[in-house]
Parts: structure tokens; sequence; C-alpha cells
């Protein structure tokens, strides 16, 4: 008898060993592992714009061009097509404030217009755009370009650039706000919708100055466009193949060091904006960045400043190296749900391209990213892994 309980329990301290503890959803942990790497011979600054996943192109501009130089390299780094865009009979311009695929075209938004090329740069079509940027830029996008292809096969740019300031600001602001303005590829016709939700932090009678700029993600392959403020608690999932219905709302941790000033929403205008802006980009949090692959969507979020970090390096003696007084961390929304911890990213530079399945683009100086010079340029690919 004796002998049987010995087995029973044996068996069962061997079947508890074998069996893998499940972690809940908001337990998992994901991490980043170097994986691959983009290698060009071009010496000059350059910036990554774009990725066309199918055809493995990366769309790139000379940073400080003002001749417009663009490229499009293949995956061994390799130039497949160039122009010159701020003059001759295929230019845009100089102010670029949006650029990416769409299918197999690429579209530049520039002020006042937008602008449809081939993938050997040859300019097709280009429509008025009305808009009223924050910033404009020579060669330079802050944002990445986001594109949706609706049920019917139409073809899409998020290009919701209409973010310039008001002096006052209208006290229904943010209760009129279409959050998602579609620019279609073909014929430039403009689609706007979906609200915030009418509890939310911007619809409070509040007002957070330079903290309501929004970043978005989807691409030919989502279902949902994604967004979030750069101020704001919750991440809209917004469906235009429904009127622009807002699907899902997710809410995400805004992480430690946080200070934002805010000020009531009849007091808002450019003024305070200038008073203000400042302050609250140093030690406010700001989610800005978004990237992803279909319906798997990262979300970049920076904190603002550790102010005894900064104390540290006022300090500091001519040459010493500074600390880094702000962390970077990414969330993971896949199928409409935040996925796991928040994942710390604390590698030079960011992310800021999705070149595969749970594959991200690190950008940064090329000094940053590397300990030595090197007589070209290495971007790595890291892979997003589940932790054991």
């Amino acid at each position: 008898m004796k002998f049987k309980f010995f087995s029973i329990g044996l068996l069962f301290i061997i079947f508890s060993c074998g069996v893998k503890t499940l972690k809940s959803d908001e337990n998992r942990e994901f991490e980043f592992v170097k994986v691959d790497s983009l290698v060009t011979d071009i010496l000059e600054t350059v910036r990554i714009l774009d990725y066309h996943h199918e055809k493995e192109l990366y769309l790139i501009v000379k940073q400080m061009s003002m001749e417009g130089h663009y490229m499009l390299l293949d995956k061994n780094g390799e130039i497949v097509a160039e122009n010159k865009l701020s003059e001759g009979p295929d230019a845009f311009g100089m102010v670029l404030l949006r650029a990416g695929f769409v299918g197999d075209e690429i579209m530049f938004v520039s002020d006042g217009k937008a602008f449809v090329y081939d993938l050997d740069f040859k300019q097709l079509r280009k429509f008025p755009f009305e808009q009223n940027p924050r910033v404009k830029l020579v060669h330079f996008s802050l944002d990445n370009l986001s594109t949706f292809k609706s049920s019917n096969g139409e073809l899409s740019a998020i290009a919701n650039l209409n973010d310039g300031y008001y002096q006052p600001y209208p006290l229904d602001y943010y209760d009129t706000l279409n959050m998602v303005h579609l620019l279609d590829v073909r014929t430039g016709s403009v689609s706007k919708g979906g609200k915030l939700n009418e509890n939310g932090k911007f619809r409070s009678g509040r007002f957070y100055p330079f903290m309501d700029k929004p970043v978005y993600f989807s691409d030919l392959q989502s279902k949902y466009i994604s967004t979030i403020l750069r101020g704001d608690t919750t991440l809209y999932q917004l469906d235009p193949n429904q009127n622009f219905k807002v699907v899902n709302q997710i809410q995400l941790k805004r992480i430690q060091p946080d200070v934002i000033k805010d000020i009531p929403m009849e007091e808002a205008s450019f003024t305070s904006v200038k008073e203000y802006r400042s302050e609250n980009v140093r030690l406010g949090g700001a989610f800005d960045e978004m990237m992803g692959n279909g319906d798997e969507v990262l979300v970049g979020y920076q904190t603002g400043d550790d102010l005894d970090l900064a104390a540290l390096n006022a300090g500091k003696k001519d040459g010493e190296k500074l600390i880094h007084t702000k962390k970077r961390f990414y969330f993971l929304i896949r199928n409409g749900k935040l996925l796991g911890k928040e994942i710390e990213w604390t590698l030079p530079g960011s992310l800021k391209l999705n070149v595969g399945p749970n594959r991200y683009l690190q950008y940064g100086d090329q000094a940053e990213l590397h300990e030595f010079e090197k007589d070209y340029q290495c971007y790595y690919i890291y892979e997003l892994r589940e932790m054991e």
C-alpha cells in the first residue's frame, strides 16, 4: 500500500514538473532580440520613411538635403530607384509632412497638396489637400504614413494634418474633432470620422497644451485604424467600413515621471500653448510612436524628465557623458487587446518601422547605434519574442 501511494505521488510530481505554468495575458512578458540588420554603403545620414513588406523595399531620403534626394533600397541596402524631388518635372517641392507606400505607389503629403508617384519616383497624380500643420520641415517627416484598404478594395492614406493652433480654441473643439482623415490615393477625396469618448480625458473641460497630437497605425492588412493622443490614456481603434465607428477602447498606463500642465478649456489658445509647451514636453510623458503589421500594433511611450537625473547632469563637466533623463517603453496591442507588460527599451535610438512579422527596425544616429565608426551605415532589426 505504501509503495502504491509512493508511486502515485511520484507520478504526480513528474507530471507537475512537466506542466508549463500559463501566464495571464496581462502578466506575459516580451523582449526585443537582435536578429538582422539593414546595411548600406550610403555614407550621408538618411531618414528611413517606410518599408514595403511584399517587395522588401525601404523608402529613404538623405537628411539635410535641399534637393530632396529620395531612394528605394532593397533588403541588401542596394539602391534600386532614386530621384531628386525639390525641382524638376517630378518635383513636389521642399516641405514634407508624411511619406510612404500606398500599395505599389508612393505618396508624399506636402504643403497644401498630396502627390502620388510610381516606384521609379515618377509623378502620377496630385491632389489639393487643405491643412494647417503645426510644423513644416524640409524633406523631413515627423510621422509615419499609415494606410488602409476598405472593404471594396479602395486604398487610402491617413493624412491628419489639420492640427494647427487656434487663437482661441472653440470650447467644443474636442467634442467635434474628427480623429481620422482618410485620403483616397486614386481620387484625392477625403473622408473623416471618429469621435473622442465623451467621458475621456480630452473632453473633460480641460486643455493640455501641446499634448493633443495623435499618432496612428494601420496598413493594408489592418481591420481597424489605431490612434492615441500624446497626453491621453485611451487608444482608439476605428473601423472606416462602419463610418469610423469606435470598435475598441484600450486603456494604456502612463508611466511616471509624467507631469502635464492643464488649464480650463476657456483659456485654451495659441498663447497658452506657447506658454506651457516647453514644460509639458520636458516633464510630461507622451505616446509618440506607433507601428505594426496587420492587427499587431506597437505603441511607443516616452516618460517625462527624471528631475533627479537632470540635476546630476547639471553638475557634470564639459565632455562628461550625460545621463538619459527619459525612459522609453512599448505597449503591444494584438487583436484589439493589450497583451503583456510594458516593454522597456534601453538601447540607443528607438524603433521606427515594422519590417516583417514581429520584426522592427531600430533607427538613430549612427554614432549612438555603434560603439565605433563604420565605413557603412547599419540599422539593426529586432524581433519581439515572448520571454519564458
